[in-house]
């Protein structure tokens, strides 16, 4: 048993196509069970019809290939047969004895086989088994069942073992079929995956049209094992758009018609059919019809067309001379198209015998067809490239021309010379209309034999006045032929005058400016035309040069209307210039003046804080600093009062006793001038503190005097003092004061004041900030001292974090600041620079370098010069 499977196994290898395993298994099943004829046949489940692959004869100990036959052969097991299509599963076996018929399982016919009676009963003639279920259609167009047949004239008995032994062949056969199909349709699905890849290697290597078309339907032959393959391109667009009307949309005819055109003209088709055929069989192009009724059938309805007879397909016939000439008797036909756009049709023909076209034939048909579409559309594209390629590059000359420069006469003279270049002719030249349509010829470009038409363009005025009017609506006129155009008599005379044989004159239009913006379409006028002429002989001018010579002229208007606005613009531009120049000087002067008048707002409203807190605090405070000299001389007088009571009096009644224990009276005599000093030194320093604010106040002062600096760095200190000290983990900032021998400064004492708190102050800020990513000390230090004879200078010099170069060039604009958002104004040192430059004469600038902290500089006058 194992060698029989084997055997099956081995054979499958081969390939099921032929017929290897199926022959094994019918051989070991003929010598089994001693019967003369051994078959394999598919049941077709619709049509109820037989397949015989191949049989096995015992006479001749060797298989022949089977033939299509009735299913009247097996009468009797008719409806058994079909039984076992209904089935699913292929356990039911079909016996015929002589006196009946049994159609059970493999089960039943066992346990059939070991009961006594079975040994009365005679030999079966026929033995039926289903073998596998083809549900793919791929061989046969409808669902099909493998099976087994063994009959003769004398067959003998058989057993369970023998059974079993079937049971076992069938089971392993129908892994074989099973497998081996698969492993066809990967075959097939490989095939036709190298084919298209084939073709697209093919189509990227060549753009040419028939080595692609070629060398496919060849390939294609190849795969398919057909015996006639064509290649037929669509004649007219207008013929598949009669009839597909319906179903192409506008823009899609539009393209179709493009893109054939475009084909034609430059050759990408030269011929519509492209034939690859197998010996013996002749080539057919001769007898081909390209108005055949499948031909028409495809165009119309854009789907495959399936003929396994051609003899049964109602739309050919049976007379038809083009298949009876081709000797066609199977046809596969599969359009070649894309985007709703018919390119070709692809026809597979088959001559030698009728043949089914299964799933896969048409799968590979339709997947090269698609490729061929995509080709053709290719390399239509490719000429379409081409052709306007050279058109393009003119456009991007005049365009770059237009780019580069702004002179009106050089783009003209540029175009014209470009355009005689390209379209090979006699003469262009460009005519500009001024005021009464009169004008000139700007610019022109001919060849050396043709004259110079300025002089005789300047004559013939008429032509001007007369025949510019039909430009006026965007005319182009066209002129194949002068002999035979259709203009008046006066304009063939100038014409003729000028020897021109044959002309294309296009308007250069542009808009009108209209000073207001509008939705409105806005007016056009008439500039100028562009004239192309023929001198030697007439010339039918193409579309595609119309179009060219439209673009060309749209691209003039725009380097027109270029050219005119940058001569307006240019004067436009110096007057703007003087009137931005005093709007910034105004601009720069109103910010100076709002930013002072901020400040002096704000000064003049802290002076008056300041002073009047000063004011209300120095009355209280000269009353109690009044008093206390009063107060020291009376608390004198009493204690001496006491202690004199104490030498007289040394033993005092008990109640007064009691009263000094209470009051604690010697402690209270030791103390006492302690507080009454401690108040003195109180109000010294309140008075101190009253005093310099009315000093850095200074409301009082409108005009410049003489001030001590120091006096008001000290007042500054004074206020700033709580922001000195140290604040939670902030460390106390040390201010070192350095003061040289420095006289009384002519000054606004206050504003001067308000110049040192905006820079100790700014100090501050970059040192707080600093005390928080650092352990160093924050330091400031204060030095005054001699510039020369004439000034002094101030330093304030703080180890800050310093100042970045970008931020220290714009440190004294108005409202510039390096501070979050809410710390600052970006006033400060903008008001300072003000009051040290602009109101003493003085200098104020910024040292600083990042990481090594920031030194300002006040340099001020002594004296200020009247």
């Amino acid at each position: 048993m194992q060698k029989v499977i084997a055997r099956i196994w081995n054979a499958s290898e081969i390939g099921i196509q032929n017929c290897a395993p199926i022959e094994v298994a019918l051989e070991e099943i003929a010598k089994l069970l001693n019967v003369e004829r051994c078959s394999f046949f598919w049941y077709l489940v619709d049509s109820k019809k037989i397949k015989v692959t191949c049989e096995w004869l015992v006479e001749q100990q060797n298989l022949v290939l089977g033939e299509d036959c009735s299913l009247e052969i097996f009468s009797d097991a008719r409806h058994s047969l079909e039984q076992i299509a209904l089935e699913v599963s292929n356990d039911l076996i079909f016996i015929k004895y002589k006196t009946e018929a049994i159609l059970a399982s493999f089960e039943t016919i066992a346990q059939m086989l070991t009961q006594p009676s079975y040994s009365e009963k005679p030999g079966f003639e026929q033995l039926i088994i289903p073998i596998y279920r083809d549900t793919t259609r791929e061989t046969y167009q409808e669902d099909a069942i493998g099976l087994i047949a063994c009959y003769g004239y004398e067959l003998g008995k058989w057993n369970v073992d023998e059974l079993d032994f079937i049971q076992l062949i069938v089971q392993q056969l129908s892994i074989a079929i099973c497998q081996s199909q698969i492993y066809d349709r990967s075959q097939r699905q490989a095939q036709r995956e190298k084919l298209i890849n084939q073709i697209n290697s093919q189509t990227r290597q060549s753009l040419e049209l028939e080595t692609i078309l070629n060398s496919a339907i060849a390939q294609l032959l190849e795969a398919l094992e057909v015996d006639r393959c064509l290649v037929h391109l669509v004649e007219t667009v207008s013929s598949a758009k009669s009839e597909a009307k319906q179903n192409v949309s506008l823009e899609a005819d539009s393209q179709a018609k493009s893109f054939w055109e475009t084909a034609h003209q430059i050759a990408y088709r030269r011929q519509h059919l492209y034939e690859v055929h197998r010996e013996p069989f002749a080539a057919s192009l001769t007898d081909f019809d390209t108005q055949g009724p499948i031909t028409q059938w495809v165009i119309q309805h854009r789907q495959s067309v399936v003929i396994n007879d051609i003899t049964q397909d109602l739309r050919i016939g049976e007379k038809n001379e083009e298949y009876q000439k081709a000797a066609i008797k199977s046809s596969l036909v599969v359009p070649v198209q894309a985007n709703n756009v018919l390119h070709a049709i692809l026809y597979l023909n088959q001559c030698a015998y009728n043949r089914y076209w299964s799933k896969s034939d048409l799968e590979l048909a339709e997947a090269v067809a698609n490729q061929l579409a995509i080709a053709i559309h290719q390399a239509c594209l490719y000429a379409q490239s081409r052709a306007t390629m050279e058109r393009e590059s003119l456009l991007r000359v005049i365009s770059n021309q237009i780019r580069r420069t702004l002179d009106l006469r050089t783009i003209l003279q540029t175009t014209v010379k470009e355009v005689h270049k390209f379209l090979a002719t006699d003469r262009v030249a460009i005519h500009q209309f001024t005021e009464g349509t009169q004008g000139e010829l700007l610019v022109q470009e001919t060849k050396e034999n043709c004259s110079c038409i300025m002089q005789e363009m300047s004559r013939n005025s008429c032509f001007l006045s007369k025949y510019s009017y039909p430009y006026q609506g965007e005319v182009v006129q066209i002129i194949n032929d002068v002999s035979n155009a259709n203009i008046s008599d006066r304009h063939l005379v100038f014409l003729q005058q000028l020897q021109v044989q044959a002309s294309l004159v296009v308007p250069i239009i542009r808009n009108e400016e209209t000073g207001e913006e509008s939705t409105e379409k806005k007016p056009h006028k008439l500039w100028g035309l562009l004239i192309v002429e023929e001198c030697n002989q007439p010339r039918v001018w193409q579309d595609s040069e119309v179009e060219l010579l439209q673009q060309i002229s749209t691209q003039l208007a725009i380097a027109i209307q270029q050219a005119e606005l940058y001569k307006k613009s240019q004067i436009a531009a110096a007057n703007a210039q003087k009137k931005a120049a005093a709007l910034q000087q105004a601009l720069y002067d109103l910010q100076q003046a709002q930013t002072q008048l901020i400040q002096t707002e704000k000064m003049s409203s802290l002076g008056q804080l300041v002073a009047g807190v000063a004011h209300e605090i120095n009355n209280p405070v000269n009353f109690i600093y009044g008093n206390l000299s009063y107060i020291n001389n009376y608390s004198k007088d009493l204690l001496k009062l006491i202690n004199l009571y104490q030498k007289t009096y040394p033993n005092p009644s008990p109640e007064i006793q009691d009263c000094e224990e209470e009051i604690d009276l010697e402690f209270l005599m030791q103390d006492m001038p302690k507080i009454l000093c401690s108040m003195k030194v109180g109000s010294d320093r309140i008075r101190q503190i009253v005093l310099t604010l009315r000093n850095f106040s200074r409301i009082e002062q409108t005009e410049m005097k003489p001030a001590d600096i120091h006096e008001g760095i000290e007042s500054t200190l004074l206020i700033l003092q709580n922001r000195l000290k140290a604040n939670g983990t902030n460390s106390q900032i040390e201010v070192i004061k350095e003061y040289g021998k420095i006289p009384l400064v002519e000054c606004f004492a206050g504003q001067l004041n308000q110049v040192f708190m905006n820079i100790i102050s700014n100090a501050i800020d970059a040192l707080e900030d600093k005390r928080s990513k650092s352990h160093s000390s924050p330091i400031i230090i204060i030095r005054t001292g001699f510039f020369d004879d004439n000034s002094i200078i101030i330093s304030i010099t703080d180890n800050g974090p310093g100042i970045p170069e970008k931020a220290k060039k714009r440190l004294f604009d108005a409202f510039f600041t390096t501070k979050p958002v809410g710390k600052g104004t970006g006033l400060g040192l903008s008001i300072s620079y003000q009051i040290v430059v602009e109101k003493h004469q003085g200098a104020l600038w910024c040292e600083s370098n990042i990481g090594e902290g920031s030194k300002f500089f006040i340099k001020i006058p002594i004296e200020q010069s009247r």
